[in-house]
């Protein structure tokens, strides 16, 4: 019963490290960081010039004090309070994000959002 205990805790150790190996760390695109001024107003960046084949992904950080909503889209994209994916204040998400422009909003006050596209996780 020991041995079978071990055997599976052993197991657990090693799935984490599975999983990562079939997940490549983040690469940027090589473009730099791009700086998007959340106000209670949607506003948005550019994040690349053309829509890219494959899957494209965003580092966000949230320096701000309040959560920042975001969409990506194309140059009309618009973010809203109500329906957007929050961005926690101070947090660090990557998520896939595989259009040329992101808006983002926030419900009260300013936070600055800075994107950096990328590919891995």
């Amino acid at each position: 019963m020991i041995r079978t205990f071990l055997a599976a805790a052993a197991l657990l150790l090693l799935l984490p490290h599975a999983a990562s190996a079939q997940d490549p760390a983040f690469r940027t695109d090589g473009v730099a960081t791009i700086t998007l001024s959340a106000t209670a107003t949607s506003s948005r960046v550019q994040l690349r010039a053309t829509q890219t084949g494959g899957t494209q992904n965003v580092r966000l950080y949230n320096a701000g004090a309040t959560a920042v909503f975001i969409e990506c889209g194309t140059v009309t994209v618009v973010a809203t309070t109500a329906a957007s994916l929050p961005i926690a204040p101070g947090s660090v998400e990557v998520l896939g994000c595989n259009a040329t422009h992101m808006a983002g909003i926030t419900a009260t006050g300013t936070a600055t959002l800075y994107v950096t596209p990328g590919t891995g996780l």
